[in-house]
């Protein structure tokens, strides 16, 4: 070999990277498409339509009708009195039975923490959304809202009744809290289990600001991990969410053993031995008929933002619209 040759870098050879655990969550996903979900519960003798909007951000799009009517929070832009009465008024004049909201990150006015952990950010914000009327802005509070026929919600339960003899009752859990990410409302810190044991077991439809970790949280996976572990183990009929504008959409999931196998490997708190137990559930589903099958209730996963960017706010998606 020449001296010139060897003085040529050497070809660098292309590998993969593997994350931690990328086996055990290969093996998992493997499984689960190989599974035959049991028979699933019957629709209710009395279904309700449930209408869902989240990260509105001061646009008001035409909603359609229904019995049940959620917004995930993010009312507003800067999170103002101004701001969040207006979308109140809107919210309140829409025809639907009952009406739920929750707060987001950027609904600061209604954190009681927000203006004294962050007096300077507030006056910022003031200053940047009122155009002159601060002084009339930092007068208003929480308590000065009307909230019509609106339920508010957070980190508490309300129980809603439907149907012409008020026979259905549906329970619903609302919280605001996200992982933190700069200075907003309603933050934990990142990794902080805020979570657990807090969904009530009876819980029909839970109402979030911020997706699980996994479920229609971006490309980044922003979701929190705690939620998921939590609702996997309290199991509601419906979770709607927001705050991550690209995960618009809607997942099925079921908590069979299969499915909370699955959720556990992917939320990074099942292993090897869960990993087992799956394959064992996969075999016995697809070898005993499904008449024999426990029939298995559905969790749908919904984020219901609304619109578009983080700057210019535009509505891109239309409201979620279920039967349950």
């Amino acid at each position: 070999m020449s001296a010139a040759a060897s003085n040529q870098p050497s070809a660098i050879t292309p590998h993969q990277v593997r994350l931690p655990r990328h086996r055990l969550r290969s093996l998992a996903a493997k499984l689960h498409v190989l599974h035959r979900p049991p028979p699933q519960n019957p629709l209710p003798a009395t279904p309700i339509t449930v209408v869902a909007i989240s990260d509105t951000h001061g646009t008001q799009p035409l909603l359609p009708p229904g019995d049940l009517l959620l917004h995930a929070g993010d009312l507003t832009q800067w999170g103002t009195f101004t701001e969040i009465q207006a979308q109140l008024t809107w919210l309140a004049h829409q025809p639907h039975k009952h009406k739920i909201v929750i707060a987001g990150n950027h609904d600061l006015l209604l954190d009681p923490d927000f203006r004294v952990q962050h007096p300077e950010k507030w006056k910022q914000v003031l200053k940047a959304a009122s155009r002159g009327y601060e002084e009339e802005e930092e007068l208003k509070t929480a308590a000065d809202l009307d909230w019509g026929d609106i339920l508010y919600l957070q980190n508490t339960s309300t129980a809603l009744r439907f149907g012409n003899q008020n026979e259905r009752i549906i329970h619903v859990y609302g919280s605001p809290l996200t992982p933190q990410y700069g200075q907003s409302a309603f933050q934990h810190p990142a990794g902080a289990d805020v979570w657990s044991e807090t969904i009530p077991v009876n819980t029909d439809i839970l109402l979030t600001h911020g997706p699980p970790r996994g479920l229609l949280d971006g490309v980044k996976k922003s979701g929190c991990a705690h939620m998921a572990k939590e609702v996997a183990r309290a199991r509601p009929r419906l979770v709607v969410f927001g705050h991550i504008h690209v995960g618009y959409g809607k997942d099925d999931r079921v908590y069979d053993r299969v499915g909370r196998a699955y959720e556990a490997i992917l939320g990074g708190w099942g292993g090897w031995g869960d990993l087992a137990g799956m394959a064992m559930a996969v075999i016995l589903g697809r070898a005993v008929p499904q008449r024999w099958r426990r029939r298995h209730g559905t969790t749908t996963f919904v984020n219901a933002a609304v619109v578009e960017g983080w700057q210019e706010y535009k509505v891109k998606n239309t409201a979620v619209v279920l039967v349950i």
